[in-house]
């Protein structure tokens, strides 16, 4: 085989790899994040003399639709922070009509996977804990919404 013949052939293999490695990086790259995930979280028992059972299971329920929003994290805990901490992250609330609770929960959220793009703020292999959520609604209904969350 002829030198000219090696190199065009050595060229056109190199040019080749190139491509198929930037299509998949590209596709990698925006490839959609997959949403949060609910499935395995462990839900703790309430103890509450300002809530019933079935309230802070609409509560959970709440929580658990809207956290596959948290892309690539993972629900692993939620609990009732208490009447008291309820009753002292709510005592100036401008709403007489409006009742809250407030759930903590434990999340991981996992790693990217290669050449993924990172377009989040959150803190990759990592658990957060103790992530508050305030929930809200009109007094005696049961459609809670979340009016805040985060890290208290």
């Amino acid at each position: 085989m002829k030198k000219s013949n090696i190199i065009i052939t050595a060229a056109g293999v190199l040019t080749i790899s190139a491509a198929l490695f930037v299509g998949f990086w590209a596709k990698q790259y925006t490839k959609p994040y997959p949403a949060g995930t609910v499935d395995k979280v462990v839900v703790k028992p309430i103890s509450s003399e300002m809530y019933t059972e079935q309230d802070y299971n609409d509560a959970v329920d709440c929580v658990k639709n809207f956290f596959p929003s948290f892309e690539t994290c993972e629900l692993l805990e939620l609990s009732y922070a208490g009447d008291e901490e309820t009753k002292l992250e709510t005592k100036y609330s401008q709403n007489e009509s409006e009742e809250y609770m407030i759930l903590k929960s434990d999340f991981y959220v996992k790693p990217l996977e290669v050449f993924q793009n990172e377009n989040s703020a959150w803190q990759r292999d990592y658990t957060y804990t103790d992530w508050g959520w305030m929930l809200c609604r009109t007094k005696g209904t049961s459609d809670w919404i979340i009016c805040n969350y985060g890290i208290a």
